[in-house]
């Protein structure tokens, strides 16, 4: 048992590591490679109320919500706020195997919000257009972009 519970931890503690890896300056110029992170002003609950709002209202829906606080809690690990949401709409991720099947990794897309040591609150993302980069297909760079900027307006709305 003893084992069992350490190799969860372990799994955990990778999968956030991996999720937040280089989340670097809240609202700094964001590197190729790099998660956008951006600073809300709202309560964590304020923040994700408003991100899923903003979802919504944008037609799309809500997959799946992965809360890692309670996850670590499985394993006995205190931990900070932090849940990440993901979210699609069929007709998007219908585009975006139509271009490049195998960019059907990307999707649903996802965004993390989390709260940090300091208890501010902080969305984090990858650019859709930086993920379908990988592939080196004009056509998914250019509906990458797209979604860059509903992604843009979906954290702008939640973190007013």
């Amino acid at each position: 048992m003893g084992k069992r519970i350490w190799s969860g931890r372990v799994i955990l503690i990778l999968m956030l590591v991996f999720v937040f890896h280089g989340y670097g300056a809240v609202h700094g110029e964001v590197k190729s490679g790099e998660p956008v992170v951006v600073q809300s002003k709202n309560s964590f609950e304020k923040t994700v109320a408003g991100i899923k709002k903003a979802i919504r209202k944008r037609g799309l829906s809500i997959v799946f919500e992965a809360n890692h606080r309670n996850m670590m809690a499985m394993v006995g690990i205190e931990s900070r706020k932090s849940l990440t949401i993901g979210f699609a709409k069929p007709q998007m991720g219908a585009k975006v195997m139509g271009i490049e099947p195998k960019a059907a990794i990307e999707m649903p897309m996802r965004l993390a919000v989390r709260e940090l040591n300091d208890g501010s609150i902080v969305v984090i993302y990858y650019k859709p257009s930086y993920l379908f980069s990988h592939y080196h297909n004009p056509r998914l760079t250019r509906l990458g972009k797209k979604m860059d900027r509903m992604i843009e307006g979906i954290v702008r709305a939640g973190i007013q």
